[in-house]
């Protein structure tokens, strides 16, 4: 899981220390656009071989639901 974490921060341009749970509003945070997006959805894609749908991204509200749509998407 922190690896994900890791993915997210870099996927949002956040600072290697900055603290991500679970429960953190995806809305909080500065890099959650457009660009954050494509760029998460990129890292998702080389580091865990999956797509996600851009639809269900745009529904997650939390991290924590980020990383179920990749174990979904991992199947």
């Amino acid at each position: 899981m922190e690896n994900f974490f890791n993915i997210v921060r870099d996927a949002l341009n956040m600072e290697d220390g900055a603290v991500l749970e679970n429960g953190t509003e995806l809305g909080a945070l500065d890099g959650w656009d457009s660009l954050g997006k494509f760029m998460l959805l990129s890292s998702v894609y080389s580091d865990y071989g999956v797509t996600l749908d851009v639809p269900d991204v745009n529904a997650a509200k939390t991290v924590g639901d980020l990383w179920n749509l990749v174990e979904r998407a991992k199947g």
